[in-house]
């Protein structure tokens, strides 16, 4: 399963969410920028904890890559 994350500015947010996968028991297989793969898929319960852990600072996670490709096109075309 794959899981992006939007607002991602630092590699201090990286390792914050890193952080926050390991607390919550949720392992990884790859980190880039934005995108983490999961080993497992997540329960609907651990998305919804992952999410609001994420919010607190300003971070949104999304598990579809489209919603993130059109808006980063709806960015700039409105430039």
């Amino acid at each position: 399963m794959k899981i992006f994350i939007k607002n991602m500015v630092c590699n201090g947010t990286r390792s914050f969410v890193i952080k926050e996968l390991e607390g919550l028991g949720i392992t990884y297989s790859t980190f880039k920028y934005g995108v983490i793969d999961l080993v497992e898929d997540l329960s609907r319960a651990d998305r919804k904890k992952l999410d609001l852990s994420m919010q607190q600072y300003g971070l949104e996670l999304k598990f579809s890559e489209s919603d993130i490709i059109s808006r980063i096109r709806h960015a700039f075309l409105n430039r």
